[in-house]
């Protein structure tokens, strides 16, 4: 077939193969676009990128190609009319290319309820995540790829591949892509999934070539293939004959570095030539916190959507994107007022938009901005008769281009918006769309509940977000005794701050002696735990530490994951506070930007258990409040009082960030929950001590223990193996798999605790702090009474001896406690009586 597509330029096709006996009219049409690589664009009427399209299209393409597949995987299975779905034997990765297949290999996806994972290449650059692995695309305007996941494990076995682009000229793009990924991820079985191939002999020699030298099969499927031969060239002159013609313009200069802007704002307002602007939110349940960064070095720190592929979307995933799709598509059906709809998504946010458009309503098209520059020519029969050219909204040194909108096409455009933008932004867009003749666009934006925490604490960005509010300057910090005097006549702790001391030598040598001795043990204990929560959640979930104490351990757990399984998994350290609960507005942000994963709370230790108690509380507020239930199953490196149920050791030691205050905590100080010093939307207080950064030894702690990781993960790792052994097989027993990882809480440690309360005759429980972490923090922050001890001789309390010895405080062995020592507060009525 020979086509003249646009003055000197002629392509002649041959077709092979055409399984579906699909019309080419149907599947594409023609145009001469700017690339030096190659002349022409083969304008795809299934995409919905370059040519509006019915919102089922895209789907039934990618249903085709979801049949192509199976016939050749299974050869057993048939897409039919009572099945939507294939189900696949084994776990195969879905990846689609950007920025034009990202909604074609999504659906791709969607056409399999079990046994597949979905991403798709990016040209974003996101500041949180390595790049998995990069490839160049050939003959490509932006020819950069990058590919972000935080389950990098799924890479690590060996999973068929299934990549799906919509064209193939040469191949050597896909090609690309398998040779970067062979570098990281070896594997044996690839598939490439396309519309068209085009293919030539020597291309198809160039991959099984590229087959043999790494010892893998691809296998290549598509709705037609055949091969093209192309000459002649386009001029502007000859362009120019053809009229009406839209410039397309250079983009314009970097634009102010601006903070987020609510798009609101835009709310009413009517451009220059009468279109009204409209803005619709829909509320993220959750989100991705993750943010990027453009050319103009300019940060959007709004969440990202869950659901697009961008970070991966499971089959799970997939069925809340299409509740999400159905809920918002009906209600922008309640908005439309026009007759004939355009819902226009932007670059690679495509099939979302698409999804939202079938439930709509009739006449409803769907389209998306993309970066190709086509030149646009009013001619029958030519692909592109309109174009717009603007800056790209999500980097304006990006060229971005709208093509096929004519004037007095649509009544209303919808324009859908994967984050939340400023103003300057998305304004070049709306006035290009407004010298079309339409009476109304409405933006439809996702809008995150809580909003982003500002940067808090000395620990690297990746180790740790605290959702905190910094209050330094506002909380009062009360002296030792008056402190004592204060929460023992009702004050809440939490109200106010102990004086946070410079750190003595003789302390500081204690902390570097203690580190140095119990570094291996830590690292031991935090691999055992590590090896349970990951035996538990697998790898969708998020690490939740209660700050402070849990803080650094909840870096160690997060840091053996990423050195060891390769998972980087999201940490964020939230207040919880005894008699007042968990900050909610933490949970909530966490969820609206992780929702789907489980969460995992993470503590520093176990004393009587009260936080536990605190947490389980918590969590059954939480959901009688908003319907979500989390898991109150506590994380702790040490459990001496038997409360936690996953756990790294038993043992009652020196953890030695009990030593040091905020100097060990990121300079962050304990929590704090004042109503008065917070807003609506606030979360929780902590103060930041700025002051002390020569001091700091945050990152030192945990980058010591972190260099035994290596070292210490196969004996954790055999440890919990040959535990769970002994828990499957015994008698006694006869447990499951989650109730080995899950141990049940005995809670004798509190039992011991009531008999010292009994013993002592101590009013207050509250008033006797078990173990070696809370006793060293009775004698550092609070007035001790006296200290019990389960033997001078125990190793674990050298540091404790010395620091009661310094304190004056008397010390008593006491071997009726499941602790290594306890710390016994004075009672109000001694202090006043020495006062």
């Amino acid at each position: 077939m020979l086509i003249h597509i646009l003055d000197d330029l002629h392509i002649r096709l041959t077709v092979t193969s055409n399984p579906y006996e699909l019309s080419l009219e149907s599947l594409f049409s023609l145009a001469a676009r700017k690339n030096r690589h190659r002349s022409f664009l083969f304008v795809s009427k299934l995409l919905g990128k370059h040519i509006a399209i019915e919102p089922e299209v895209a789907f039934v393409a990618g249903k085709l190609l979801a049949q192509r597949f199976m016939e050749e995987r299974a050869r057993k299975q048939t897409m039919t009319e009572n099945k939507a779905t294939f189900s696949l034997p084994s776990p195969h990765i879905f990846i689609g290319f950007a920025e034009t297949a990202t909604a074609l290999g999504h659906a791709v996806f969607s056409c399999f309820d079990q046994n597949a994972f979905y991403w798709h290449t990016t040209r974003e650059k996101i500041n949180e995540l390595p790049d998995l692995f990069g490839f160049e695309e050939e003959h490509c305007h932006a020819p950069e790829h990058r590919l972000y996941g935080t389950a990098r494990s799924f890479f690590d076995k060996d999973h068929p591949i299934v990549l799906i682009d919509d064209e193939l000229t040469t191949g050597k793009s896909a090609l690309n892509f398998i040779q970067a990924i062979e570098q990281k991820y070896r594997r044996k079985e690839y598939y490439i999934l396309s519309i068209l191939d085009w293919r030539s002999e020597e291309d198809r020699a160039t991959l099984q070539a590229m087959e043999q030298r790494l010892g893998v099969s691809i296998t290549v499927l598509s709705l037609l293939s055949g091969t093209i031969e192309s000459w002649g060239a386009v001029t502007e002159r000859a362009i120019g004959a053809y009229m009406p013609q839209e410039e397309v313009a250079d983009p314009k200069s970097p634009l102010p570095q601006v903070g987020i802007y609510a798009l609101k704002e835009l709310q009413g307002m009517s451009l220059k030539n009468g279109t009204s602007v409209d803005v619709v939110t829909y509320g993220l349940e959750k989100g991705i916190a993750y943010t990027s960064i453009d050319s103009t070095g300019w940060v959007n720190k709004a969440p990202y959507l869950p659901y697009t592929g961008r970070f991966g979307i499971t089959p799970k995933e997939q069925a809340q994107l299409e509740a999400l799709a159905y809920k918002v598509g009906k209600q922008l059906q309640q908005r439309r007022r026009g007759e004939k709809a355009l819902c226009l998504g932007t670059g690679e946010f495509m099939y979302l938009p698409s999804k939202i458009a079938s439930y709509m309503g009739e006449k409803v098209l769907v389209q998306a901005t993309t970066r190709s520059p086509v030149y646009p020519v009013d001619k029958e029969d030519y692909g592109i008769r309109h174009g717009l050219a603007f800056p790209s909204p999500d980097d304006p040194l990006i060229p971005n281009y709208v093509y096929n909108i004519g004037t007095g096409m649509y009544d209303e455009i919808f324009l859908f918006l994967e984050r939340p933008l400023p103003k300057e932004r998305i304004m070049p867009l709306l006035e290009a769309l407004d010298s079309r003749g339409i009476d109304r666009i409405c933006m439809v934006v996702p809008e995150a509940i809580v909003p982003h925490p500002d940067p808090m604490g000395s620990y690297r960005a990746d180790d740790v977000v605290f959702l905190l509010k910094d209050l330094s300057g506002m909380v009062e910090e009360v002296p030792t005794e008056e402190r004592e005097r204060m929460i023992q006549k009702g004050v809440h702790y939490s109200e106010m701050l102990p004086l946070e001391y410079k750190p003595t030598q003789e302390y500081m040598d204690l902390f570097y002696q203690t580190l140095e001795e119990s570094a291996r043990k830590i690292a031991w204990a935090t691999a055992v735990v590590a090896e349970k929560i990951i035996g538990l959640h697998a790898s969708e979930f998020v690490l939740v530490s209660l700050a402070r104490a849990g803080t650094p351990v909840g870096i160690l757990i997060r840091r053996y994951l990423e050195q060891i399984h390769g998972l980087t998994v999201p940490h964020y350290s939230i207040s919880i506070i005894r008699d007042k609960g968990i900050d909610e507005k933490a949970l909530l942000y966490i969820l609206q930007n992780h929702g789907g994963r489980d969460l995992q709370f993470v503590d520093g230790w176990t004393g009587k258990g009260a936080i536990s108690m605190q947490l389980t509380k918590a969590c059954q507020q939480f959901k009688d409040k908003y319907s979500i239930e989390l898991s109150d199953s506590l994380a702790v490196l040490a459990d001496p009082g038997y409360c936690a149920p996953l756990y790294g050791t038993r043992e009652d030691y020196l953890i030695p960030s009990a030593c040091l205050n905020a100097t060990v905590s990121g300079l962050v100080s304990r929590t704090v929950y004042k109503p008065e010093l917070l807003g609506p939307f606030d979360f929780h207080g902590a103060r930041y001590y700025s002051e002390l950064q020569e001091d700091d030894v945050s990152n030192l702690f945990v980058d010591t223990i972190s260099r035994y990781f290596e070292e210490v993960a196969l004996e954790g790792q055999n440890h919990l193996a040959m535990k769970r052994e002994e828990h499957l097989f015994c008698d006694d027993h006869r447990g499951t798999e989650k109730s080995f990882l899950l141990e049940k809480c005995s809670w004798q440690g509190l039992r011991s605790l009531r008999s010292i309360q009994e013993r002592f005759g101590i009013k207050d429980i509250n008033l006797i702090k078990p173990g070696v972490g809370e006793t060293t923090r009775v004698l550092l922050r609070r007035v001790p009474w006296r200290i019990l001890v389960n033997s001078m001789e125990n190793p674990n309390l050298t540091h404790i001896l010395i620091l009661a010895r310094d304190r004056n405080v008397p010390v008593e062995v006491y071997g009726n406690m499941t602790y290594s020592c306890c710390g016994l507060i004075k009672p109000l009525e001694e202090i006043e009586r020495e006062a």
